[in-house]
Parts: structure tokens; sequence; C-alpha cells
């Protein structure tokens, strides 16, 4: 979907009448909307890209509209140049660990370009205002900004609500997923309950938080971690910090903001595994980058499980 808004009409000598596009304008109009195809595809997949691959790939989409308005490039809007430079974007925005989530990836993309691009003409369509094609590109002229802000929210409040029920089981057996995690050499398995509504993540990262409990995770702890929940001090950052201040595992470690029902932003100590993986589908699969949160305190009162991922982590 390339926009673009107002230039400038001038006349030829012969009369013809000639539009004159600004191609800084177009280059950042598409540039904003590539970034947020790429953040909705980042969403959907769980990707933990930083957020400048994501500039990066937009800045590449943003290019390549320019150069499909510019007289002399008719090649580039043929269907094999198209669908390369969605594998470029792809490329250059996303962390890709294998073909099967290259292809994830390239569906979801697709996805999110067609439900922010539908919902966008759906809106304009009412406004009856005209479209026209150039270079085998559509162009909206005067496409106010207005209608791509409230179709970006349109996509957002989608994915927030109706993401989440679309990867709901129907039955609650079908939600709880073993997992296992491996730390230095030795590894556990626990059962992980899908919780839809959880979307924990490391802030400055952006990679997704598993919680696992302490007496799960507590074999594969360091002596000096194990210390700090058998005192109950998880949550006391001054003496974690002088406990760890030696550790060799220091690295490894950090503290994630999170907040539970009735309970005011809390700090949870996570670490970075050697490896995790998840069976779904009787597959076992596994997971990109992702943080374990340590929670001194059960999950479940029943036991039916022990951790909590959310729906980013699901292959």
């Amino acid at each position: 979907m390339i926009r673009t808004t107002r230039g400038r009409s001038a006349f030829t000598k012969d009369g013809v009448g000639v539009e004159y596009r600004y191609l800084d304008v177009i280059w950042l109009d598409n540039l904003f909307l590539n970034f947020i195809l790429n953040w909705i595809t980042r969403k959907l997949s769980g990707n933990a890209s930083p957020m400048w691959r994501l500039w990066c790939s937009a800045g590449v989409g943003a290019v390549y509209a320019v150069f499909l308005i510019l007289p002399g490039f008719p090649i580039l809007s043929r269907f094999p140049f198209k669908v390369l430079l969605s594998l470029a974007m792809l490329a250059i925005g996303f962390r890709i660990s294998g073909f099967r989530d290259f292809m994830k990836l390239f569906g979801l993309f697709y996805g999110a370009t067609f439900l922010l691009g539908g919902t966008a003409f759906g809106i304009y369509y009412f406004c009856n205002a005209g479209i026209t094609v150039t270079n085998g590109a559509f162009f909206i002229r005067d496409f106010p900004l207005t209608i791509v802000i409230f179709s970006v929210v349109c996509v957002i409040v989608l994915y927030r609500w109706l993401w989440p029920l679309l990867r709901l089981r129907l039955n609650r057996h079908q939600l709880i997923y073993p997992v296992e995690v491996g730390f230095d050499g030795e590894s556990i398995g626990t059962d992980a309950f899908l919780d839809t509504g959880n979307e924990l993540t490391d802030p400055i990262s952006g990679i997704p938080v598993m919680v696992v409990e302490f007496k799960q995770i507590q074999t594969l702890l360091p002596p000096e971690i194990e210390r700090i929940f058998q005192e109950g001090r998880e949550e006391n950052l001054e003496y974690i910090t002088r406990v760890m201040a030696d550790s060799r595992w220091i690295s490894r470690f950090r503290m994630v903001p999170y907040h539970t029902l009735g309970h005011s932003e809390s700090l949870l100590l996570a670490f970075r595994p050697d490896r995790a993986r998840i069976q779904a589908d009787g597959t076992w699969t596994e997971i990109g980058e992702v943080l374990i949160g340590i929670r001194n305190q059960r999950l479940s009162g029943s036991e039916e499980y022990h951790a909590l991922i959310q729906p980013q982590i699901i292959p």
C-alpha cells in the first residue's frame, strides 16, 4: 500500500496537465506505514528483533515505493520484484532461525499488509474518493492522515482482542504445554499454561518472558541465586546486586518489571537459558529468544502447571 499526499499541478505548453509529487513526503509516509506492518508482524510472530532493524527494513520498502513512481522503472512493479522486496524486508528486519520461521514471518507479513491495507481502503471507499494506478501500484490522492491513523488503531485493537482468541483452545488441557529449560549443562521439564492475556517482555530487549516456579527451576540455579529465593529476597534489588556482584552468572540475569492483579508493579528476577523448547501438536520445537522469570509462589492452586507462557512463544 503506497500513500501519496497532495503535490503540485501545472500545465505544459500543449495544455497537458502534469502532477508533481513530493518524493520526500512519499518516502516518509511509506516509511511510517512499512514500520507499522513490521511492528504488527513482530508482535504476531513473537520475534525479538530490535526496533532499529524494523526501521531499516521500512526504509528499504519506502525507497522502493519512490522508485515505483519514477519514470523508467516499470519493471519494478512486476510480481517477482515485489516478492523479492518482501523477502529483503524480512531478512533485514527480523531475526530468522530457519526456513520454517522465515515462512511464518512471510505469511504474517502479508497477512498484516492485507489487514492494514484492506482496512484503510475500506474506510477510504466510504469517502467516495478516487484511486489511480501508476506502474501497477495503487496511489490514493490526498489520502488523509487521519484515515491512516484510524486504520492502524483498528488493526491494533483487532490484534489485542482477537489474536488471543484465535490461539485459544476450547479444551483447558490443550492450554497446557510441556516445556524444557536448559542451563549450565542441566535441564528440567515442566508443564506450562498458555496465558493469552500475558504479554510480559523485557522492556529493554523486547524478549518474551516465561514465568516458572522457583521449586521447579531450583536445581538449575547457581547457589547464590538459590539463596536469594530461599531467603525470600527476590524483589530486593539492593540485596540481589550485592549478592550477584562477584557471580560469574551476572551477565545472564536481569530484573524485569511486572505486575499481577491486585498488586502494584514489582520486579521479577529472570535469566537467559542456554536453550528452551516447547511441545505443541506432538512436536518439540526450539523456542527462539526467551527469558525465564522465577516466581517464588505457586502459579496453580491445583498444581496442574508450574509455568506460564504467552501466545508469542507458541510455534
